[in-house]
């Protein structure tokens, strides 16, 4: 948390509690949904969203993405404390990114095989950064927060952004985005299973 951005992660919840906590506008979000999987997933992000800013009016753009819309208020009258929203989930957590600026998130699970998609997404020289096991699923971390971040299609994981330093004391990524913008990301690994890298 800081005054401007919260990072907020947790476990997805089985979905017949979810469909029991939800309100009108989160049932209706997933009415398209027939994957329980699906459902469970916006549900479990939408829940979140709702502790935080139970008055918060999410819309999906073209691409499916969240984002909050400009007029919302709450229920005194008084603006939503977070103009920005970004995403992720993976098998068995959900990660919500709020802001003020534009924000990106990715949440993974460490024993996903990233190697056999591997050459879609990192170059050799990525690669070299770090020898860890779990440098393959930061780097499509990092790459899908900057494609968040970009917000728009047909970006190329491998050519289009690139990976250009870590620094394993700050816990950063130092990137090239989408337009060739220096970001840097922070990462962190809440526990031996998953990791998430973000830009608040």
């Amino acid at each position: 948390y800081t005054g401007q951005a919260t990072l907020l992660l947790e476990p997805i919840a089985p979905l017949e509690e979810l469909e029991r906590e939800a309100d009108k506008r989160d049932m209706d979000s997933v009415a398209e949904f027939s994957s329980p999987s699906r459902r469970a997933e916006r549900l479990a992000w939408r829940r979140v969203m709702r502790r935080i800013a139970p008055d918060a009016e999410v819309e999906y753009d073209a691409s499916g993405a969240p984002y909050i819309k400009p007029s919302s208020t709450s229920a005194d009258g008084t603006n939503i404390p977070y103009t920005h929203i970004s995403v992720s989930h993976c098998r068995d957590v959900v990660a919500v990114a709020l802001s003020n600026v534009r924000c990106g998130v990715d949440v993974e699970r460490l024993d996903r095989n990233f190697e056999r998609v591997a050459k879609r997404y990192i170059t050799s020289e990525e690669r070299q950064l770090c020898l860890e096991e779990w440098w393959l699923a930061a780097v499509w971390c990092a790459k899908e927060t900057l494609y968040k971040i970009a917000g728009r299609e047909g970006v190329d994981f491998r050519h289009d952004m690139t990976i250009e330093a870590l620094d394993t004391t700050s816990h950063t990524i130092h990137c090239r985005g989408v337009v060739g913008e220096r970001v840097e990301l922070r990462y962190l690994m809440p526990d031996e299973e998953h990791i998430v890298v973000y830009l608040l």
